[in-house]
């Protein structure tokens, strides 16, 4: 296996020399001919050859945007200056560095640049559908309907925003670039881990299922979670509250289900609205603290909302638009 791989790495410089005397200036018929002679004399080479090409052009556009890359790049011509390099030697310098960054690309990885997105990327879910979304760096992330998230990687950072709604995230572990979800002033850094961030206006609640994640403001303010914690924040950082919650009700909508444990009416029914095209609301304000048990299919409107007048004094009615109001049911109102 070592011969094998050492071989590859010998083929994989060639065919990176072999791209950068190309492009040479001074490359000459003989030298076209020899490239023709090692190209046929392998399937190996022209591929080695196809992915130095490939890189090349990576490489040309990570160097005007990365500020690193350009820096190695003037290093190497400079390299070559120094060492007095002619015309039919400067094409050696830069080879030598394409050759590396070929056989790491291949080989093992290539420092995280082919994950590297230094434009935001935008992910939106529509209104009445979930998304699933597979980041570059192996990362996953469910969008919960109505949401919308910008990705920005780097060679040191992994940043999401959520601009609004629900996401769950699986992060796959990167020491060396911590995965960051901010919403508002409010900053969320994980690594190798699994939890929720909610925002709904000004309003921001991070969710912990595994691992362990620090959340902290602008402001400097910073709070830890286990598995199993919750916290309320304001889009400022601000902490308004932080509690142990059953995470795995917390994110039951991305099973499909909406599960609630001893949660407050008015809180079951803003889940309720999120997924079914028929919406409820409370008639009478006071109901809203009543709270509720049960495993639901997310949409399904018309059954969650008899379950709940089943357990509780509640009378249901409709408006001339079809939505569903709930009322007190006092004794007098049972026939």
């Amino acid at each position: 296996m070592g011969h094998n791989t050492g071989t590859d790495e010998r083929i994989l410089t060639e065919a990176a020399r072999w791209q950068a005397r190309l492009a040479a200036d001074d490359c000459t018929d003989a030298d076209r001919t020899d490239f023709q002679r090692w190209w046929t004399a392998s399937r190996r080479h022209a591929d080695a050859f196809e992915a130095a090409e490939t890189l090349s052009a990576q490489l040309a556009d990570w160097s005007k945007l990365d500020e690193r890359l350009q820096s190695m790049a003037d290093d190497a011509f400079a390299m070559g200056t120094a060492q007095g390099a002619g015309p039919t030697r400067r094409w050696l310098v830069p080879a030598s560095l394409a050759a590396t960054l070929v056989v790491a690309l291949i080989g093992v990885r290539l420092s995280a640049h082919l994950t590297t997105s230094v434009t935001p990327v935008t992910y939106v879910s529509p209104e009445q559908r979930r998304r699933d979304v597979a980041l570059p760096d192996g990362s996953t992330v469910q969008l919960d309907v109505d949401s919308e998230i910008r990705v920005t990687f780097s060679a040191s950072r992994r940043d999401i925003v959520l601009v609004n709604g629900r996401a769950l995230f699986a992060v796959a572990k990167d020491a060396a670039r911590p995965f960051v979800v901010s919403a508002g002033e409010a900053h969320t850094t994980a690594l190798g881990t699994h939890f929720q961030v909610q925002r709904e206006g000004q309003q921001v609640r991070v969710t912990l299922t595994d691992g362990a994640v620090a959340v902290t403001s602008d402001a400097g303010g910073r709070e830890t979670l286990a598995p199993g914690e919750q916290i309320n924040l304001t889009t400022d950082g601000q902490v308004h509250e932080k509690r142990v919650v059953d995470a795995q009700a917390a994110t039951s909508w991305s099973r499909g289900r909406l599960v609630f444990r001893d949660t407050a009416l008015a809180d079951a029914l803003q889940e309720v609205n999120r997924y079914g095209a028929r919406k409820v609301r409370l008639g009478d304000p006071e109901l809203a603290d009543l709270t509720v048990d049960g495993n639901f299919i997310a949409g399904e409107t018309d059954l969650i909302v008899s379950a709940f007048a089943a357990v509780l004094p509640l009378r249901i009615a409709a408006d001339s638009t079809g939505e569903i109001i709930l009322f007190r049911q006092y004794k007098a109102d049972v026939p």
